[in-house]
C-alpha cells in the first residue's frame, strides 16, 4: 500500500491514532452495546419499483439528479452514526486488508474508532471530554483536550467518493429506509499513459435525498504497469443514523480512567492553577514510568523551582531533591528538576515551555545527580 493510499484510512492522526503496525491485541469482535452493527453491502432494489420523480409540485432538485462532490453533506452534522470502512489492497496477488469502525454522537460529543489490520488493532474512545487511545503495542495515550480529529477518517467525499466523480444517476431507492439517489460509475477501458501505466476505476454509491450525505459507497481501482498489478477496493457504509444514545468506555479501558485520576487521588502538590492535559504509559518496552503533563500556571523554571523549595511537607509528600536528575531525559543536562516522594511513590517534576511534566517513577529508575 503506498503513502497516498494509506491516507484514505490514516488521516489523523490519530493526532489521536498514534499506533504503528505490529502484532498485538486481537481485533474487536463487537460494537458497543449502544451501537447497531453497520451493514456491509448495499440493499437490493428492483428498478421497476424505483420511486419516480415527483410530479405534484415543483422541486429544487433537477431531474435526473447530477452528482456534485462539492455539495455533499457533512455526516458530522448528524446527531449520531456508525461508519465502517473496509479497504482491500491487492498487489500482485498479495492482499492487505484494513477495517475501520467509527461511532459518533454530536451532542455531547463522544466517539470511538477501531482500526483492525487483521493481526493488529488500535482503539480510541472520546468520552467526557477525554481521549483514551490504545495502540497495537498496548501503549496508552490519554488527552483531556478532546477534539474531532479522528472524525477526519470518516470523510467520505475526500477519501472515497471523490474518485467516482463521473458517476451517473441510476435510480431513486431507499437505503436502510432512507430515500436515496443511487449513482453508478461503469468501468471504462482507458489506454495506458505515456509511462505505460494503465488504470481504471468503477463503483457506485447512495446519497441521501435529504441532507445529501453519502450512505454507502464502493469503488475499485485496477492499476497495472508491466509485471505490476494492483487492485485497490474501498467499501464504506453509514448506519445507525441518529440512533446512538450513549457511548461509554469498555471494561478494558477503565484502568486508563483510574490512572488518569491517580495524581489527584494521591494529592500530588502542584502550583495553583495547573491543569492536567494528558498521560502516556508504555506497556510495551516501557521502564515502569507513567508520564503526566499539566498546563503550567507559573511562567518560568525559577518560579517553578521556588514553589517546591518553599513547599512544606503536605499530605505525606516531601521534596527530596531539587537539581539535576540522573539518566532523566529532561533533567540530567537541560534543567534543574524536582524529586518528590510519598511513601514508596516517587515523582520527577520538571518545567518546560509552560508545561509541567510529572513522571511517576514506580521502579525508582531516576535518582539525584550529585
Amino acid at each position: 500500500m503506498n503513502t497516498s493510499q494509506c491516507g484514505v484510512i490514516f488521516l489523523v492522526a490519530l493526532s489521536l491514532m498514534l499506533a504503528s503496525c505490529s502484532p498485538a491485541a486481537a481485533a474487536p469482535t463487537a460494537v458497543p452495546a449502544t451501537a447497531v452493527q453497520a451493514t456491509t453491502a448495499p440493499p437490493t432494489s428492483d428498478p421497476a419499483s424505483a420511486t419516480q420523480p415527483p410530479t405534484q409540485a415543483p422541486s429544487a432538485t433537477p431531474w435526473p439528479p447530477v452528482f456534485d462532490i462539492n455539495k455533499l453533506g457533512d455526516i458530522r452534522e448528524l446527531d449520531s452514526f456508525i461508519v465502517t470502512i473496509n479497504l482491500k489492497n491487492t498487489v500482485n496477488g498479495d492482499l492487505t486488508e484494513i477495517n475501520t469502525t467509527i461511532g459518533y454522537i454530536r451532542e455531547p460529543f463522544s466517539a470511538y474508532a477501531w482500526l483492525d489490520l487483521g493481526t493488529d488493532d488500535t482503539k480510541t474512545y472520546v468520552v467526557g471530554g477525554t481521549v483514551y487511545d490504545v495502540n497495537n503495542f498496548g501503549n496508552w495515550y490519554l488527552s483531556t483536550q478532546a477534539n474531532q480529529n479522528l472524525l477526519y477518517q470518516a470523510d467520505i467525499p475526500a477519501s472515497n467518493t471523490g474518485g467516482l466523480v463521473g458517476a451517473q444517476f441510476a435510480e431513486q431507492v431507499e437505503f436502510e429506509g432512507i430515500p436515496a439517489f443511487h449513482y453508478i460509475l461503469d468501468k471504462t477501458d482507458n489506454p495506458p499513459n505515456e509511462l505505460n501505466v494503465k488504470s481504471d476505476i468503477e463503483g457506485d454509491f447512495y446519497v441521501a435525498v435529504d441532507g445529501n450525505y453519502v450512505l454507502f459507497s464502493h469503488s475499485m481501482r485496477n492499476t497495472s504497469q508491466g509485471d505490476f498489478h494492483q487492485v485497490y477496493e474501498i467499501t464504506q457504509t453509514l448506519s445507525s443514523i441518529n440512533q446512538l444514545s450513549e457511548i461509554t468506555l469498555p471494561a478494558d479501558f477503565l484502568p486508563m480512567e483510574a490512572a488518569l485520576a491517580l495524581p489527584q487521588d494521591l494529592g500530588l502538590p502542584l502550583p495553583g492553577g495547573s491543569e492536567m492535559t494528558g498521560m502516556i504509559r508504555y506497556n510495551s518496552g516501557g521502564i515502569g514510568v507513567d508520564y503526566y503533563t499539566y498546563s503550567a500556571s507559573v511562567s518560568n523554571n525559577d518560579e517553578f523551582l521556588e514553589f517546591y523549595r518553599n513547599l512544606a511537607a503536605t499530605d505525606g509528600w516531601t521534596v527530596s531533591h531539587v537539581g539535576k536528575v540522573k539518566v532523566h531525559y529532561e533533567c540530567e543536562y537541560s534543567r534543574d528538576c524536582v524529586i518528590i516522594n510519598k511513601g514508596s511513590t516517587q515523582v520527577i517534576l520538571f518545567y518546560k515551555s509552560y508545561t509541567i511534566g510529572a513522571d511517576f517513577d514506580w521502579k525508582h529508575v531516576y535518582s539525584p545527580l550529585n
